[in-house]
């Protein structure tokens, strides 16, 4: 059973941490775009956890704080940042509303009886994968067995994601060598300790690529159709708060598409709430992550039925590998476990 403690550490792409950032819980300025108090101003305050520090993965939120989004909805957001190990526990039991999680994490909670309901999809694909260096003779993930493959630990996105690969090529767990490396992926390719390893698809084969060293990517999304992070809140909050639920996506998809559209401008908003991003060591690479992150958040399916789409078929297929990988030992309703009634194009037609 994958456990909820260890699958949220890992649900961020933890590389995309900076020198000297720490991923203790940190709040940042909140979204109503103006210096009154909600009281005065009649707007709803709510706190929605991203789930890990700040940083430009998180600019279409951000985005959708300066430009007003939020405020237009009524909403005066504050951003929750920071690893909190029972963060959908805590959602589930409507101690804090909104977070950030993806949808296997989600599935697991929910056959541990935690009410969530994922209401709007931030990332349309899953954006683990594995790297292998040339060196490696690895050029297809059949080509694992009997090889060792680094992954931060036996737990979260990076390891379901390993797990996801060896299933898609009939592999098993036992096929290969899975060895705890910690955040330490570059460098263990780099220094040839490992064949592989698992990361992010918008760090850490940009970090190879800078440092010069030749490798090939297998992404998890090619292969395997899990559903990754979106907003996340409780089944009680979405019966009493409908409104308030779409109005917190509404917005957020707003500045996810403003991010696509305008991506510059979008990491320059983003410097206010990850001033990290913006240091003469950081800026080049993490406006490269951001560069290699819009590519994940749209999909065929979002781009013909709305930003924040999430598949019906991807939430099938999680389920599946979740069931036959043992995370899930129960069968999950997922007709309970999502929505798509907020998205933009399908709440037009309602």
């Amino acid at each position: 059973m994958l456990i909820l403690a260890v699958l949220l550490a890992a649900c961020g792409s933890p590389a995309t941490q900076g020198p000297g950032q720490n991923p203790a819980a940190t709040t940042t300025p909140t979204a109503s775009g103006t210096g009154a108090t909600p009281e005065a101003t009649g707007v709803t305050k709510l706190t929605l956890a991203l789930g890990y520090i700040p940083s430009v993965q998180f600019a279409p939120f951000y985005v959708a704080a300066e430009r007003g989004y939020y405020a237009d909805e009524g909403l005066d957001v504050e951003f929750k940042h920071g690893i909190e190990p029972d963060l959908l526990k805590i959602v589930g039991s409507g101690d804090l509303q909104y977070a950030v999680a993806s949808g296997d994490e989600m599935l697991v909670a929910r056959s541990q009886v935690v009410p969530l309901v994922y209401t709007g999809a931030y990332f349309q694909k899953y954006p683990v994968t594995l790297i292998a260096s040339e060196k490696s003779g690895i050029k297809s993930v059949g080509d694992l067995k009997g090889k060792t493959v680094g992954v931060p630990g036996l737990f979260g996105a990076t390891y379901t994601g390993l797990k996801a690969l060896l299933d898609s090529a009939g592999l098993k767990e036992a096929d290969v060598t899975a060895r705890s490396i910690g955040f330490t992926q570059v460098q263990a390719l780099q220094r040839g300790q490992v064949d592989a390893v698992m990361g992010y698809a918008n760090n850490e084969p940009l970090q190879l690529k800078r440092l010069g060293v030749p490798v090939r990517t297998f992404p998890v999304w090619e292969t395997t159709n899990l559903v990754s992070n979106g907003i996340v809140t409780n089944e009680s909050n979405l019966a009493a708060r409908p409104d308030q639920v779409g109005s917190l996506v509404r917005a957020t998809m707003r500045g996810l598409q403003e991010t696509i559209r305008e991506p510059d401008a979008a990491f320059k908003m983003s410097l206010k709430y990850a001033p990290e991003a913006g240091s003469a060591e950081n800026r080049e690479s993490q406006r490269e992550v951001l560069n290699a992150s819009i590519p994940l958040w749209q999909s065929d399916l979002s781009e013909a039925n709305g930003a924040g789409y999430t598949d019906p078929k991807a939430w099938e297929e999680t389920l599946k590998f979740l069931r036959r990988s043992g995370a899930i030992k129960s069968d999950v309703d997922l007709k309970a476990a999502y929505t798509n009634r907020f998205v933009e194009k399908d709440a037009a037609t309602r």
